[in-house]
C-alpha cells in the first residue's frame, strides 16, 4: 500500500507539471486558434534561465520568476512581431514556431553549452513527510498545491472573467467584437504572453519533478504537452488538468510496474482517446476555417481565383478540372505555357525545357565532381523524393503531417534488419518487403490520424510518428536501440556489380525520375484533381458524392509508399539506420522543403530539398557557422513563412511564363480577338 501511495504522489506531481506545461498551449489553441509549437522551447529556456538566476541569487523563487519573465518576453516578441499577422493561417503558425524552436535551442546552446540535467529544490522544501510506511517529498506536495491553485486561477480567467469572454467572442466573430470597440489585439497578446509566462515559470519546477533540463527538452516537452492537449481537449483548462494528471499517473505506474512498456503507455492512451472520443475528453470545438485558408499561403488574389475555379470545376464535373484550374492559376504542375496562337513545338519546348535542363544537369554534374560531392548530390535526390512524397498529402490534399519521417524510418529499418540481422542481400526482395511493411504501417497511421482533421491531424501524426521513434529506440533486440543498425551493404541487384558513389547516385536518380513521373501522373489524374478539390472545399466535394475520407486515406498510403522508397535509398546510401532518422526534427525537414519550394507542384519541393541539403552540407561541415546550422535553419523557417509565400515555384513560374508562347502571338491574332469580342457585344 505504501508503494502504491508513493507512486501515486509521484505521478500526481508529474501530472500537475504536465498540466501547467499544457495550460498555456491549450489556451492559445482553444481560445485564440494559435498553434505555438515553440511552447516546449519556451519551457526549456525558462528552466535554463531559472536555474542560472536561482544559483546566482541563491533564491529558488527568484529563479522561477526570472524564467517566467524571459519566456513571457520572448512570447511577446513572437506574437507581436510574427504570429499576429498569421491569425487564421495555422500552417504558417506551425512552420514559424518550428523555426523558433531551432533558434531558441541553438541560442541556448550558444549561451549555456551542453547543460546537464539539474535537480534543484529550495532548502525549505527539501525534506519529506512521513505517511504510513513511506516518505513523501515535501516539494512534490508543494507542486501539487501550486498546480491546483493555478488551475483554479486559469479556469476563472477563462470562464468567469470579461477577458475570457472577450477572447472567445473575438475568435467567434472578430468583426462584431471590433465594432463594439474591443481591443482584440491587446487581449490576444495578453493571453498569449500569459501562456508563455506559465510555460517559463514551470520550467525550473518541472526540471526537478518531470523532465530535467537539457536541449532535447524543447522537443520532449512539446510532445508531452501536445499529448495532454489532445487527450484532455483543446481550449479547456479542465481538460488540460484531467489530461495532465491522467498521463502523469499512467507514466508513473507504468514505470513502476511495467517498465518495459512504460514509454508507450501515454501513446496508447492517446490512441484509445482518439478512437473513442477524437475531440478529447473535455475539449471545445476548434474551428479554423476552410481548408484552403488553413494551408495555402499564396497571394490573396491567386487563392481567390483558385477557390472559384474549383467550385466551377466541381459543378461542371471533375473531368474538366485540370483546364479550369490552369485557367485560374491553380495548382502548378510545373512551368505552364500560357495558351496562345503559337506553334505547338514552342509550347512543348516552353513546358519541357526546364525539366530537360534539370535532368541534364543531374546527369552531367556528378560525373565531373569528387566523391564527396557525389554523396551530397545523392542525399539531395533522396530528400527531393522524400519532400515530393509529403507534397502529395500536404500540398495537394491539404493535410499537414508532422510525422512523415516515420515512413522513411520504417522502410529504412526493414532494410537494415533484413540485410544486417537476417543476412538477406537481394535488393528486390528487401525493397518489396520494406514497401509492404510500410504500406501496412501507413494504413494504421492513416486510419487513426484521419479520425481528426485540421490542426488535430498534425498533432496526432506527430504523436504517432514519435511512437515509432520510441519503438526504434527501445526495441534493442531488433533495432539495436540508440546504436542503430550499422553495416548495411550496398544493394545486391542479382548480378556482379562494383558499387561506387557515382554508380549509386545514378541508380538513385533513375528511381527518383520513375517515382516523380508516377507522382506526376497521379496528380494529373482524376484522383489527383479530386484531392485538390478536397483541399479547397471538402464540404462541397462531399456534397457532390465523393468519399473524401477515402480519398485522404489513399493519399496518406500513397505518400507513405514514396517516402518508403526514399527510406530504402537512405538506408543503402548511409549504410546505417538510427532512431533519430524518425524523430520530429527529421519530419520538419520535408515540411520546410515543401513550403520553401512551393506546395502543390512536386518540382518546387524538389528544389527546396536541393537548397536545404546543399546549404546544410556546406555550412555545417566546417567553418565558423558549423555549430550554428540549427540557428540558420530556424531563420530559414521564419523567412519562408514571412517573405516566401508560395515558395520558389510561384516566383520561378511567373518569371518563366514571361518568356512564353503568349508573348509570340502576332498582332493580327490580337486584332482578330478584338474584332470577335466587338461582334459579340453588338449581337442582339
Amino acid at each position: 500500500m505504501g508503494e502504491i501511495l508513493s507512486v501515486f504522489m509521484l505521478g500526481l506531481s508529474s501530472g500537475v507539471v504536465l498540466f501547467l506545461l499544457a495550460a498555456g498551449l491549450t489556451l492559445t489553441m482553444g481560445l485564440m486558434r494559435v498553434i505555438n509549437l515553440a511552447h516546449g522551447a519556451l519551457y526549456m529556456i525558462g528552466g535554463y534561465v531559472g536555474l542560472s538566476v536561482a544559483g546566482y541569487a541563491h533564491n529558488y523563487w527568484v529563479g522561477v520568476l526570472a524564467g517566467a519573465a524571459v519566456a513571457g518576453l520572448i512570447g511577446l516578441l513572437l506574437e507581436v512581431g510574427f504570429l499576429r499577422r498569421l491569425y487564421g493561417h495555422p500552417t504558417s503558425q506551425v512552420l514559424l514556431t518550428i523555426g523558433f524552436i531551432y533558434i531558441i535551442q541553438n541560442i541556448t546552446l550558444w549561451m549555456w553549452g551542453s547543460y546537464p540535467n539539474a535537480q534543484l529544490v529550495p532548502d525549505i522544501f527539501s525534506g519529506s513527510l512521513p505517511v504510513g510506511s513511506v516518505h513523501i517529498p515535501v516539494f512534490r506536495l508543494v507542486v501539487i498545491v501550486f498546480g491546483v491553485v493555478m488551475a483554479i486561477v486559469l479556469w476563472l480567467l477563462q470562464e468567469k472573467t470579461r477577458i475570457g469572454a472577450v477572447v472567445r467572442a473575438g475568435m467567434d466573430n472578430k468583426e462584431i467584437a471590433g465594432a463594439l470597440g474591443i481591443n482584440l489585439k491587446g487581449v490576444f497578446t495578453g493571453v498569449f504572453v500569459l501562456g508563455t509566462f506559465v510555460a517559463g515559470m514551470i520550467g525550473l519546477i518541472g526540471s526537478t519533478t518531470a523532465t530535467g533540463i537539457n536541449l532535447q527538452v524543447a522537443w520532449d516537452a512539446l510532445l508531452l504537452s501536445m499529448i495532454v492537449v489532445v487527450v484532455g481537449g483543446t481550449g479547456s483548462i479542465q481538460g488540460a488538468l484531467v489530461g495532465g494528471i491522467t498521463i502523469g499517473l499512467l507514466n508513473a505506474f507504468g514505470a513502476a510496474y511495467f517498465p518495459d512498456f512504460s514509454h508507450f503507455i501515454s501513446y496508447v492512451a492517446l490512441v484509445v482517446i482518439l478512437l473513442i472520443r477524437p475531440g478529447g475528453l473535455l475539449g471545445r470545438q476548434m474551428v479554423t476555417g476552410p481548408v484552403a485558408v488553413q494551408y495555402l499561403e499564396e497571394p490573396r488574389v491567386r487563392r481567390s481565383k483558385r477557390w472559384t475555379a474549383v467550385r466551377t470545376a466541381a459543378l461542371a464535373g471533375l473531368h474538366h478540372a485540370p483546364a479550369l484550374l490552369r485557367r485560374a492559376g491553380g495548382v502548378r504542375d510545373g512551368p505552364q505555357a500560357p495558351v496562345g496562337e503559337a506553334p505547338q513545338w514552342r509550347i512543348l519546348l516552353h513546358r519541357w525545357l526546364p525539366y530537360a535542363v534539370a535532368v541534364a544537369a543531374l546527369i552531367v554534374v556528378p560525373a565531373v565532381v569528387g566523391t564527396y560531392d557525389q554523396s551530397i548530390l545523392t542525399k539531395v535526390v533522396i530528400f527531393a523524393l522524400f519532400a515530393a512524397s509529403l507534397d502529395l498529402t500536404m500540398g495537394y490534399t491539404g493535410m499537414v503531417s508532422f510525422g512523415h519521417a516515420a515512413f522513411l524510418g520504417v522502410a529504412g529499418y526493414v532494410v537494415g534488419v533484413f540485410t544486417v540481422k537476417l543476412g538477406i542481400s537481394s535488393f528486390w526482395l528487401v525493397a518489396l518487403i520494406a514497401l509492404g511493411i510500410t504500406i501496412f504501417v501507413s494504413t494504421i497511421i492513416g486510419y487513426i490520424s484521419l479520425r481528426v482533421s485540421g490542426v488535430y491531424y498534425l498533432l496526432v501524426t506527430m504523436a504517432l510518428g514519435q511512437v515509432l521513434f520510441v519503438i526504434a529506440l527501445k526495441w534493442s533486440s531488433v533495432t539495436n536501440g540508440m546504436d542503430g543498425l550499422t553495416g548495411i551493404a550496398k544493394p545486391d541487384l542479382g548480378f556482379a556489380f562494383r558499387w561506387t558513389n557515382l554508380r549509386f547516385y545514378y541508380m538513385t536518380l533513375v528511381i527518383f525520375i520513375i517515382c516523380y513521373v508516377i507522382l506526376k501522373l497521379i496528380v494529373r489524374s482524376s484522383f489527383g484533381k479530386a484531392l485538390v478539390g478536397v483541399r479547397l472545399n471538402e464540404q462541397r466535394m462531399r456534397s457532390l458524392g465523393f468519399n473524401t475520407w477515402a480519398l485522404k486515406y489513399v493519399a496518406v498510403i500513397v505518400g507513405g509508399i514514396f517516402a518508403a522508397v526514399a527510406g530504402i535509398l537512405y538506408a543503402y546510401n548511409y549504410g546505417n539506420m538510427v532512431p533519430s532518422y524518425m524523430a520530429l526534427q527529421m519530419s520538419s525537414y520535408p515540411m520546410l522543403m515543401v513550403i520553401m519550394g512551393g506546395a502543390g507542384t512536386l518540382w518546387g519541393p524538389s528544389l527546396g530539398a536541393a537548397a536545404i541539403i546543399l546549404l546544410q552540407e556546406y555550412t555545417s561541415v566546417s567553418g565558423p557557422l558549423k555549430e550554428r546550422w540549427p540557428l540558420i535553419l530556424g531563420v530559414i523557417f521564419v523567412a519562408c513563412v514571412v517573405w516566401l509565400r508560395g515558395g520558389f515555384a510561384h516566383y520561378l513560374s511567373t518569371a518563366w511564363n514571361r518568356w512564353g508562347p503568349l508573348r509570340a502571338r502576332s498582332a493580327e491574332a490580337r486584332a482578330a480577338e478584338a474584332r470577335a469580342a466587338d461582334s459579340r457585344e453588338v449581337q442582339p
